[in-house]
């Protein structure tokens, strides 16, 4: 590693061993072995990297905030290069509603910045506070108000990533789509084009608590009509209990309007917070494994009904699909859940990603998709070696 730290400045690398432990996973709990941890400041840091892995033979793994939940940023004896340091944040085009930003760039600081100018990044997903931008981009992120404001991807008009050659391309149109939701497997996203939306003014909300798992699933398509919905999120008794709300299948819809039942800040604001605080609940309560199945309208019933009568809670984005059931660690009943998925025609990943925790479980399509791309942008493997496949 003495010629990786001669490359840098002090304090950009580090090898110490808390260090290395620290990074060693990220929060899926998978753990891996990390041998030096690097902070780049700039794009030719980046390029410079990337030179460096390929002449050694040591892959990189790029992390944003280590907010992942498949192990997608932890390093298998690696490198990791934490894009912390990578901030800047260029002006608003008010005009075309866009901005440039580094990758390392947290979700929430940027929309604190963009508040003054009334426009904000409306995917909001449940790590808001800490996600990177970058992250947000390599996942795909969808999260609280995906059946609005869609994914990342319909946010992105540009990524530039330093590819496993150690070559700078900035990828627009058609091509965005060889970088995002590919878990940096073709390189390092280092900055990124973001479009940008109007803040919400009135807003307003409705909590549906209801017995029968039918008649919730039965409002879903006439609740979607509404033009004004921003979010639908669903809680079944077993996770409703956790935040002091009935033991119902409970639906919380969310409305850019006065539509909704609800309409005091104050309160709104208790609902989103009881909410937003299911998923550390669950985890103090020994549930702390996250799955999210992306599950067809016509299997929801099927799939919600084994998950509820299996006591496991679960909440999510249900206008899109997209569940969150929370499990024990190494609970027996995951890989039924992924065979229940298939067999539905869903996917076993809505927005968490692959990374190592479930890439036995991908298809050979998708593998042979990846091999493509991997040939193609990093034939190498310097950049996350052995993820998604």
């Amino acid at each position: 590693m003495e010629h990786l730290v001669s490359l840098f400045q002090p304090g950009q690398v580090s090898t110490r061993e808390e260090t290395r432990i620290a990074y060693s996973r990220d929060a899926s709990r998978i753990q891996g072995g990390c041998q030096a941890v690097v902070w780049p400041e700039t794009v030719t840091d980046v390029v410079r990297l990337a030179q460096w892995a390929a002449e050694t033979g040591i892959d990189l793994v790029p992390r944003g905030a280590g907010t992942g939940l498949c192990g997608g940023a932890t390093p298998q004896n690696s490198v990791v290069v934490d894009s912390a340091h990578l901030r800047h944040l260029g002006p608003v085009d008010i005009q075309t509603k866009q901005i440039v930003v580094d990758a390392g760039i947290p979700l929430d600081h940027l929309n604190r910045t963009l508040h003054s100018e009334g426009l904000f990044l409306p995917v909001i997903p449940g790590s808001h506070r800490s996600a990177t931008i970058g992250g947000m981009i390599a996942t795909n992120a969808a999260g609280l108000h995906a059946v609005r404001y869609g994914r990342m991807a319909d946010w992105v008009e540009d990524v530039v990533i330093v590819n496993g050659k150690g070559q700078v391309q900035c990828l627009s149109g058609s091509s965005r789509s060889n970088s995002t939701g590919w878990e940096g497997i073709t390189g390092m996203i280092v900055q990124a084009t973001l479009r940008l939306t109007e803040r919400p003014g009135n807003r307003s909300l409705t909590l549906l608590p209801l017995e029968n798992l039918r008649e919730l699933l039965d409002q879903i398509d006439s609740l979607k009509t509404n033009p004004a919905l921003s979010a639908m999120e669903y809680i079944n008794p077993n996770a409703a209990v956790k935040v002091g709300w009935a033991a119902k299948h409970t639906l919380l819809v969310e409305y850019q309007s006065a539509d909704g039942e609800i309409k005091d800040p104050e309160e709104m604001a208790i609902i989103w917070g009881a909410r937003e605080s299911l998923s550390a609940r669950l985890t103090q309560a020994g549930y702390p494994i996250s799955e999210d199945p992306q599950i067809p309208p016509e299997a929801q019933e099927n799939i919600l009904s084994w998950l509820t009568a299996q006591n496991i809670p679960v909440f999510g984005h249900i206008g899109v699909g997209i569940l969150h059931p929370r499990f024990l660690p190494d609970d027996p009943r995951i890989p039924q859940l992924y065979r229940r998925v298939f067999a539905a025609r869903g996917r076993i990943s809505g927005e968490h990603g692959i990374g190592l925790k479930k890439r036995q479980w991908i298809s050979v399509e998708m593998k042979a998709e990846v091999q493509i791309l991997k040939k193609r942008f990093d034939p190498d493997c310097v950049f996350n070696r052995g993820k998604l496949c």
